[in-house]
């Protein structure tokens, strides 16, 4: 049915958009109010199955009861002998089909939207709807870069939020077998594994379904994937997804972790709210938008550049070594030959044989680098830098140059990562990016210098006195014991806000009161770049803030608080924690205590095993032994 230039109600159709599974949309007038609306219309092939126009009514119940910036409005609906037409705002911009380039999008890029629909997400739970349906193909991007969540036509309503006044015909499609044609609903690449297996669904479904979206936009692939429709399934129930670093190695390490945690098979091992998952993005995107987001990553190439150098120092040392010692033994040999010549000698009675110690090797001093600069006048740039790295130029005095001469640095994060990728350290690059800032070179004292040691001549051997024959045997020297390998400590630079999960101990009593300690344990640990700085298992502990039932405004009963104070570190240090992403105007960072993950009891306000995020509180710093 051809739509275009007809008018229906007071909607005049000018163009089509695009169709789905559903029906086809057209770009609108309305005449009423003379602006531009989107309208769905159910193609007159789903118009005559109940189930079809049910599920079309569906959306637009589910998605009107959202009023929220992310998700799209709906309108109107409006039936017709003809067919059912949705009426909903016109977005102008693309789909994140559209928007998605090979190999991805950049971390600042996939954060600004993931964070928005993220947001939208939370807003649908929060109202008790599950959208079902998440893939890049109904998120919409408008040109200003505001997110659009769409078509809630799969959206299920769960038991609570205010949305579940719709009724009972607003409820998930009775399961049934997997191989009945259209009996799993949702788009088969991006369905959770219980989807998949047409188990009842919850919030965590779409929080699978957001951590597969989000890895196609940071990688450019899907994360699960077939040469068909079941061998696609297969792959979601039983398979891992291949690892961001082997498909895109510029995704940093924090975002790869949130991701992971998304896709676990079983949704008690996932973030338990999309309240969490979007708290973690946006002290993501914070790093991301003050430059620090890639410090972990410069640091972790920074950390094994030291121990190749020390390999190859001590590979030369032995050659060095080995040279002298025979050269060492071949001069004491020829010295001994002429003194026996020149001195003719009775013949000796027998004598003892004193084992003569073989000098040790002397180390040669170290050559004086001729350090190559670019002359004063010169404008340093990102290729002069990585030239001075390359010629081994000392760090003090990159950063000397830094800050004395002019500089032309371009610092997009396409280039910190070719810049750390050349073996730039970190503290250079943070110098760069604000040079009148870079420290000054440092003096060296004379403790810090490398001794000088001088190759005195080998000895000349002392004949040994005639002594009478000793028929004793000799005591041999005592070994000596083997000095053991030197352990060096990496000092480890953890930012403010970088978040890890942690689960509760032990169960927290409904009549706990203020000040109780509360103790957690880190679920996967914390890494820097490739270090673990705090364990998996390492103790988190916490406090209660207000008991439950402590009187608020109009004497309303509160629900029970706490915080979070210190988690173990790997060189036994605490590290200060906090349970927001965001530090506190007011006293210290606080949130329920109930995470939703288990329902409480009357006994009990939080079971051991609920799962919440722990944020490191400020820059603080760990100390790791390689």
């Amino acid at each position: 049915m051809e739509l275009v230039g007809r008018v229906v109600s007071h909607y005049q159709f000018l163009e089509k958009l695009g169709a789905g599974g559903m029906g086809d949309i057209y770009k609108a007038h309305d005449a009423r109010l003379n602006r531009f609306v989107a309208v769905k219309v159910l193609s007159s092939l789903n118009a005559g199955d109940p189930e079809r126009r049910r599920r079309f009514i569906q959306e637009a119940q589910a998605a009107s009861g959202l009023n929220h910036p992310n998700i799209i409005t709906i309108h109107d609906i409006v039936n017709e002998p003809e067919g059912d037409y949705m009426v909903m705002e016109f977005v102008s911009g693309k789909t994140l089909v559209d928007l998605i380039p090979k190999g991805g999008l950049r971390a600042a890029q996939a954060l600004k939207y993931s964070v928005q629909m993220a947001d939208a997400l939370s807003a649908a739970h929060a109202a008790g709807i599950v959208h079902r349906d998440l893939k890049p193909g109904n998120v919409m991007v408008t040109d200003s870069g505001l997110v659009k969540v769409l078509d809630f036509g799969l959206a299920k309503l769960t038991d609570r939020g205010p949305a579940s006044h719709f009724g009972d015909n607003t409820q998930t499609i009775p399961e049934a077998p997997l191989t009945v044609e259209g009996s799993i609903i949702g788009t088969v690449s991006y369905m959770s594994p219980e989807q998949a297996q047409g188990k009842k669904v919850d919030t965590r479904s779409d929080i699978f379904s957001f951590g597969v979206v989000l890895y196609e936009m940071l990688t450019g692939a899907r994360a699960f994937s077939g040469e068909s429709a079941l061998s696609t399934l297969s792959a979601i129930l039983r398979d891992e997804h291949r690892p961001m670093i082997e498909v895109a190695p510029d995704v940093p390490p924090q975002l790869e972790l949130l991701i992971g945690r998304c896709l676990k098979k079983n949704p008690d091992d996932r973030w338990q709210s999309m309240k969490d998952v979007l708290a973690a993005l946006g002290a993501l995107k914070h790093e991301s938008d003050s430059g620090q987001l890639y410090r972990s990553r410069i640091q972790g190439v920074e950390m094994n550049r030291p121990r190749l150098a020390s390999k190859k120092k001590s590979r030369t040392l032995l050659i060095v070594g080995t040279g002298l010692v025979l050269l060492v033994i071949a001069g004491g040999g020829a010295g001994g030959w002429q003194w026996m010549k020149r001195h003719k000698a009775p013949q000796p009675a027998p004598v003892v044989d004193v084992p003569v110690p073989v000098p040790a090797p002397a180390i040669p001093p170290p050559p004086v680098e001729t350090i190559a600069t670019p002359p004063a006048d010169t404008a340093l740039t990102n290729e002069s830098i990585i030239d001075m790295v390359t010629g081994k130029v000392p760090t003090g005095v990159i950063l000397s140059q830094i800050r004395t001469s002019k500089t032309s640095f371009v610092l997009t994060s396409a280039e910190v990562i070719r810049l750390s990728k050349a073996g730039v350290p970190g503290n250079v690059i943070e110098a760069m990016r604000d040079p009148k800032r870079a420290p000054a070179l440092p003096a060296e004292t004379n403790s810090k210098k490398n001794p000088v040691v001088v190759a005195l001549p080998a000895p000349v051997p002392t004949p040994v006195p005639q002594q009478p024959l000793n028929t004793a045997p000799s005591t041999p020297p005592a070994p000596v014991p083997a000095k053991p390998a030197a352990t060096v400590a990496l000092s480890v630079n953890v930012s403010d806000a970088v978040p890890f999960s942690i689960r509760l101990a032990e169960d927290v009593p409904i009549d706990a009161e203020e000040g109780r300690a509360l103790r957690f344990t880190a679920i996967d640990g914390l890494k820097v770049g490739d270090v673990v700085v705090i364990a998996k298992g390492a103790t988190v502990t916490g406090s209660i803030l207000e008991a439950a039932g402590k009187k608020k405004i109009f004497g309303i009963g509160g629900k029970m608080t706490f915080r979070l104070l210190e988690a173990d570190a790997v060189d036994g240090k605490k590290l200060n924690v906090r349970v927001e992403p965001t530090r506190a105007k007011d006293g210290p960072a606080k949130r329920p205590i109930d995470s939703g993950a288990k329902g409480k009891t009357k006994e009990i306000a939080a079971a051991a095993g609920n799962q919440y995020v722990a944020y490191i509180e400020g820059d603080q710093t760990v100390s790791v032994h390689k």
